[in-house]
């Protein structure tokens, strides 16, 4: 695992673009434009970390989190399922979360259907991103709602400084980060990483 971790963390840094001290750009190979053969490797990556899990259910939240989460489910011989942003008028019993997106700063309420999501599952939840925590800690809870188990948390990139892991961790499940970003600096576009 920590060659895939060493590979991933040599792509962010070539190609990730720093914006501000909180802001990465990726959207050139992980949530605009997609490569594939980055979010196979990340899969891959994220997928040994669990194994031997029986992962029977990966969920994300709409709408950039579903690439990976796809790619992992499809390793795993999973599902995946995303949390809707806004509830379809087809979605019967649905599980319900508020959250504020760190990067837009707006109000999304998240959708799960209870039909797809029941005490049988056994749900691993994944992102790209791991910066506050809010919008996974609102998929766990509704994991819990839904009396499904919940295995663990695990994302692409994490950056520290956001403090998502503390807010995670009191669901009591590993959490499982590939490329942990410690610091960015706008001014030069040096990205910092993290070993721990």
């Amino acid at each position: 695992m920590e060659s895939i971790q060493a590979k991933l963390r040599e792509w962010v840094e070539r190609e990730g673009r720093v914006l501000s001290e909180e802001f990465l750009r990726v959207d050139s190979f992980l949530n605009h434009r997609i490569d594939p053969r980055f979010v196979i490797l990340a899969a891959h990556g994220i997928c040994q970390a669990f194994a031997g899990h029986d992962i029977t259910c990966v969920l994300t939240a709409e709408a950039a989190g579903n690439v990976i989460a796809y790619e992992v489910a499809r390793e795993l011989g999973a599902y995946a399922l995303y949390a809707k942003k806004g509830r379809a008028a087809t979605m019967a019993g649905a599980l319900r979360r508020t959250i504020i997106s760190p990067t837009k700063g707006t109000t999304t309420e998240l959708f799960l259907s209870r039909e797809y999501l029941g005490p049988a599952e056994r749900v691993l939840v994944v992102d790209d991103f791991l910066f506050r925590g809010t919008t996974s800690a609102a998929l766990a809870e509704m994991v819990l709602e839904a009396q499904a188990t919940l295995v663990g948390f695990a994302f692409v990139i994490e950056k520290k400084l956001g403090g998502g892991r503390k807010v995670l961790a009191r669901f009591g499940v590993p959490i499982v980060s590939l490329v942990k970003v410690a610091r960015m600096d706008p001014e030069t576009g040096r990205i910092e990483f993290a070993e721990e």
